[in-house]
């Protein structure tokens, strides 16, 4: 759809709050379309956003009488922004809140200009903001280009005048915005104002060391992201805002931190938007979110992150929108994962390897535990499997070179059910120099105990059988257990 005038400034001028006084009869919005084609005048429809979408709320059909289309309903809407839009998708933002019955006039096709609203002091109030805000914006971009140009010309006295100039309106849009919020306390935009502001980062204390100054800065941001959010306010759910806030503090914030971090920061944010009865729109979202995210993120070790945000919110019965069904897929889930997560044991299993197959022997098994070595690789794969048909050479030859001196041991389960023809593929392709085991018998169900879904998949375990990491790839091991082995064992002889 095209986004609308009346959203884009919103947005790009710097989109708490009491419950919203609701009226007890219901709600209606009274839409007229001036120039609105006869091919397309039969319908209209009101939209509405949520979280990261927008979606269709209701339809009403043209009144050739009045001459105009009537949203209505026995029950108030809640607080939020809402779309008038037509049948070719055009459309317009509005807010509906506190004032559940006004009118609306637009203009086809360009719905924002010439609006007018009845009954709504909201909207009244914003139109009057936006007006002067838009005249401000495009005189700053006039400026803008005059101030490319000087530079362009090395006029660094025409530059510095513009660059002056421009600074005095963007002063001004400021004192406006917050000039709004103070004589608009109630009103939508205020919370989206107030919600946009950056979090303003205070130089580090004294008493912390320069070395550290920059991470003390970082932890204030993280800590205060959401400090002029209000999270109690549900009506911003129903704005563009909470996603993009949310998706940001994932994305940006927290990239690339340790999983504990992220961890904690989530539960720290989930406190915060705890609010009332802990039934809040932005409360269920802001556990939603992250839980969901790193079910699907591919960065080793982050798997800790949802069972942990899970197994608090979900198994712990804040998730009140959540199924008993969901809740208990959860469980189950959580319960397989859990036991694989870094840092943990899995279970002990064994397997026939390929010397002991080869003479028809199936009593004296190998467990995956039997390497004195201080590192175990245990690789789950299949001569069938594409992947794994590269992989396995490059684990190879990374065995036959590093072995020694990164002190690892290989043990390559594979899934085959046809052992013969898994033999004659480890003669073949001269995999025969680690220790090879048959995948088709074992003590237990090895798929379910370390959640074997696809191949090749990879664990390591350090000397005492703990997962040190996984689903790694050959390339990256030597790197890896040099760096683990420097700061988990600094005073072990070092590798290399």
């Amino acid at each position: 759809m095209k986004k609308s005038v009346f959203a884009c400034l919103a947005l790009l001028i710097g989109l708490s709050i009491a419950s919203p006084l609701w009226s007890a009869d219901g709600f209606e919005i009274k839409v007229k379309v001036k120039d609105y084609p006869d091919s397309l005048k039969s319908e209209l429809y009101l939209g509405y956003y949520n979280w990261s979408s927008q979606y269709i709320s209701d339809t009403a059909r043209y009144d050739a009488r009045t001459k105009s289309y009537i949203f209505k309903g026995d029950t108030p809407k809640p607080g939020g922004m809402y779309m008038i839009i037509t049948s070719d998708k055009q459309y317009v933002d509005f807010i509906f809140d506190h004032d559940q019955h006004i009118e609306i006039e637009v203009n086809y096709p360009n719905l924002f200009e010439g609006i007018k609203f009845r009954n709504s002091p909201e909207n009244e109030a914003y139109q009057n903001f936006a007006a002067g805000a838009t005249k401000d914006y495009r005189e700053m971009r006039k400026l803008q280009e005059e101030f490319q140009a000087a530079e362009s010309a090395q006029d660094k006295g025409k530059a510095e005048e513009l660059r002056a100039r421009m600074e005095d309106i963007r002063k001004k849009m400021e004192t406006d915005r917050e000039d709004f919020m103070q004589n608009n306390p109630k009103n939508l935009m205020s919370a989206i104002f107030k919600a946009q502001k950056e979090v303003d980062v205070p130089q580090a204390p004294e008493s912390v060391p320069d070395s550290l100054a920059v991470n003390w800065q970082y932890e204030y941001y993280k800590n205060h992201y959401f400090e002029n959010f209000d999270l109690c306010d549900d009506r911003l759910i129903r704005t563009p805002l909470v996603y993009q806030r949310i998706k940001s503090f994932h994305e940006k914030v927290l990239n690339m931190q340790s999983p504990d971090t992220i961890k904690y920061a989530w539960e720290r944010q989930i406190e915060n938007a705890r609010c009332g009865d802990g039934k809040g729109e932005i409360f269920k979202y802001m556990i939603w979110f992250p839980v969901d995210a790193y079910q699907r993120s591919e960065i080793i070790g982050q798997d800790a992150i949802w069972v942990y945000l899970a197994k608090k919110y979900y198994l712990g019965g804040d998730a009140y929108w959540a199924s008993k069904s969901i809740v208990e897929n959860f469980r189950k889930r959580i319960e397989r994962v859990e036991p694989l997560l870094i840092g943990n044991k899995p279970l002990e299993f064994y397997c026939p390897d390929t010397s002991i197959v080869s003479k028809g022997d199936n009593h004296d098994w190998v467990s995956v535990f039997s390497s004195p070595k201080r590192y175990s690789v245990i690789i789950f794969w299949s001569t069938t499997c594409g992947h794994c048909r590269t992989a396995m050479p490059q684990w190879h030859k990374l065995y036959m070179e590093k072995k020694d001196v990164l002190d690892f041991e290989v043990f390559a389960v594979c899934k085959d059910f046809d052992v013969p023809a898994w033999i004659k593929y480890i003669q073949e392709h001269d995999l025969g120099d680690w220790i090879n085991l048959n995948g088709k018998e074992s003590n237990l169900d090895y798929n379910d105990a370390w959640d074997i879904t696809t191949t090749p998949t990879v664990y390591v375990l350090d000397r005492e059988k703990r997962i040190v990491t996984k689903k790694i790839d050959p390339q990256y091991l030597r790197d890896f257990i040099l760096n683990w082995q420097e700061t988990h064992y600094p005073n072990e002889k070092p590798l290399e």
